[in-house]
């Protein structure tokens, strides 16, 4: 059994190939869970800009009011630190999967390369065989011209 001379580099970009898509998968989770985060943040402000304002009622509506407020603006501290980690998150994926890419093309590079110089060493061998051919083409041809014609007589 014949091996490729570039065996080797198709198991190297085959395994970039795997960690290239992992990376990416890792990364398409990231993004989907910062925006889940923003989504959150987005809705925590929503609800304390749409939280109807205390005008009347006694001292225990207030303080329900004032409960609601705290704990919407505790949620919202925390969604915002979920945010916050989750675009650090996305950011490392984004550079991990960018690494990744990186090196994947680079070992893809490399087996075109080889491939494109053993293309061009067998057409350098194709044409000095070809041109091997028709030199001696030429000297059979100019030996049979150089031959005096006798003209049948040894």
């Amino acid at each position: 059994m014949t091996r490729s001379p570039d065996s080797h580099l198709h198991v190297v970009a085959r395994v970039r190939g795997v960690r290239e898509r992992d990376s990416r998968l890792g990364l398409v989770t990231a993004l989907s869970e910062e925006q889940a985060a923003a989504r959150r943040v987005a809705e925590l402000q929503e609800q304390l800009a749409t939280l109807p304002a205390h005008t009347v009622g006694d001292l225990t509506d207030f303080a329900a009011r004032q409960y609601a407020v705290a704990a919407i603006g505790h949620a919202l501290g925390t969604a915002r630190g979920t945010q916050e980690s989750a675009s650090l998150v996305s950011l490392a994926a984004r550079e991990q999967w960018h690494v990744d890419r990186t090196r994947l093309a680079a070992v893809e590079s490399l087996i075109d390369r080889r491939e494109q110089a053993r293309a061009e060493e067998r057409r350098r061998r194709e044409v000095k065989e070809l041109d091997g051919v028709a030199e001696d083409l030429w000297r059979r041809n100019a030996g049979a011209h150089e031959a005096p014609d006798r003209g049948g007589v040894a």
